[in-house]
């Protein structure tokens, strides 16, 4: 009888190893039983990666267990999921959530490298800047320049932005900074030796004599003047260097004392030390662009784009040979990434990109009515905007999830209300714009739909906004405790770890 357990076990334990030893090495092997199949199929994954790096996980309105969500690379990862459509939520406490549909496919992990979750509410950091019109950051960011309107005139001041006090005030009697619609903006030099301020000033009205009387017309009068922080004076270029109609003043990237600018259809370079030293790049130019090395610039004639050095000295070098269209008007503006990769802006908002790509070249026209353009920091995409849209267009293919093709074109969002302040975001894989008294931020990430979450809501409609990517700061204008305008910031997004902790 003792004989006979013993074979019965013996032949009952190796049914189960029989049984389970499959079933062990087709899991282990990433396979998982679809009840509703009735079959065994190969399992997928998917793979996210947030800011915060502490977020809750839901799959079909069910919470994913910490013991089943891997940590890899400050990286979670969701494995042995049966191929099917999922609905992934991504949440964190005080924060708004993320949500898409995703579908997993055999064998194959489904990846969300940039989920980016917004905070319900903000500390808001206030600079003392009571009174201000508009800010530049410098290039470190050390420093904020900011005008102040007085009366009849304005008033320039340096802020250090760690210290959050004043280090410099210069004084504008009688001039007021350039209309928005020229769309030059105060610059630094970028060792933030110098800035130019573009300003204008009307004179009172003065009688003018017309056909069969006299009318009354103002004067408006322009000009930029050179600040210098470090000696805490400044002086007009114009005057300095003679020259009353000078226009798109740039700073030289690498050598200090010189600046560009453009002087009917001239382009010079000039040494704001030794009046003097006035060097002419080239003529016949309706605008152009610096790199760290070199000038571009597009002539009057055809719109071809050329390149000199910084100097000038070099021979001028012919990159584009034909433009889209035929007899287009001039370019108002250019956007250099490098040689193969050029935006052009023309006089009626018309947008033409020039790609040099990896599976071809293209020169094409992207849209009409555009407000302005922005290529990402690693030169695969650009964003382009009107008043009520923003676009991408893919410069290289995007091989990371979710795929991209060079020579796409994405419809990023629209609104009726006019869209303000559009930028890329630190990760480039998001953009921040405003909508009213609204600051958003939008995913370039199409599958199922692109999240749009809200960043603070101003007392102001229109303020004037800023990201800076080194500070992983969001700067923005909106009223202060006196009812008057006042710079803040906000940390955003949440501050990480190598090691995710």
């Amino acid at each position: 009888m003792e004989k006979l357990r013993r074979t019965v076990f013996f032949w009952m334990l190796t049914a189960i190893f029989l049984i389970t030893a499959p079933l062990v090495v087709l899991r282990a092997r990433g396979y998982r039983f679809d009840t509703s199949r009735g079959v065994f199929v190969h399992s997928g994954s998917i793979n996210i990666k947030s800011n915060p790096q502490s977020v809750d996980v839901s799959l079909n309105g069910k919470l994913v267990q910490a013991k089943t969500l891997s940590r890899i690379n400050n990286s979670y990862n969701i494995s042995g999921l049966i191929p099917r459509e999922y609905s992934l939520i991504v949440s964190a406490n005080d924060f708004q959530s993320w949500d898409k549909k995703t579908k997993v496919h055999s064998g194959i992990s489904s990846e969300f490298w940039n989920i980016l979750l917004v905070r319900n509410n903000y500390e808001k950091i206030a600079h003392d800047t009571s009174g201000i019109q508009k800010f530049f950051i410098s290039p470190k960011d050390k420093f904020v320049i900011f005008n102040q309107a007085i009366e009849n005139g304005m008033v320039a001041k340096i802020l250090d932005i760690k210290g959050n006090e004043i280090k410099n005030v210069f004084p504008f009697p009688g001039w007021n900074l350039l209309d928005e619609a020229k769309k030059e903006n105060i610059e630094w030099s970028p060792e933030e030796d110098y800035l130019s301020v573009p300003v204008q000033r009307t004179s009172p009205e003065t009688a003018v004599k017309t056909a069969p009387a006299f009318a009354t017309e103002k004067k408006t009068e322009y000009a930029y003047f050179i600040l210098d922080p470090a000696e805490d004076n400044f002086f007009n270029l114009n005057d300095f260097l003679g020259k009353a109609d000078i226009r798109n003043v740039r700073w030289d990237p690498r050598d200090r004392d010189y600046l560009f600018f453009l002087l009917s259809n001239s382009l010079y370079r000039a040494n704001i030390k030794e009046k003097d030293n006035l060097s002419l790049i080239a003529e016949d130019v309706s605008s152009y662009e610096l790199s760290k090395t070199d000038v571009y610039f597009s002539r009057l004639t055809n719109q071809l784009v050329y390149k000199s050095s910084l100097d000038g000295k070099s021979d001028k070098y012919q990159i584009t040979d034909n433009f889209p269209e035929v007899n287009s008007l001039l370019i108002d503006k250019l956007i250099i990434y490098d040689e193969s990769r050029i935006a052009f802006l023309n006089s009626d908002k018309r947008l033409f990109i020039y790609n040099k790509g990896e599976h071809g070249n293209y020169f094409r026209k992207l849209s009409d009515n555009i407000e302005g353009m922005q290529f990402s920091n690693d030169g695969k995409k650009i964003i382009y905007w009107t008043k009520n849209e923003i676009s991408v267009y893919f410069l290289r293919d995007w091989n990371v999830q979710p795929t991209r093709s060079e020579n796409e074109i994405q419809g990023i969002t629209r609104y009726s209300e006019e869209l303000k302040n559009v930028q890329w975001f630190k990760d480039y894989e998001h953009i921040i714009f405003s909508s009213g008294a609204q600051i958003k931020i939008i995913e370039l990430d199409s599958r199922d739909h692109r999240n749009t979450m809200d960043l603070p809501r101003l007392d102001i409609d229109n303020s004037f906004i800023v990201y800076n990517n080194s500070l992983e700061k969001l700067f923005f204008i909106d009223k202060g405790p006196a009812s008057d305008n006042v710079l803040y910031s906000i940390i955003f997004p949440e501050k990480t770890s190598i090691l995710g902790f």
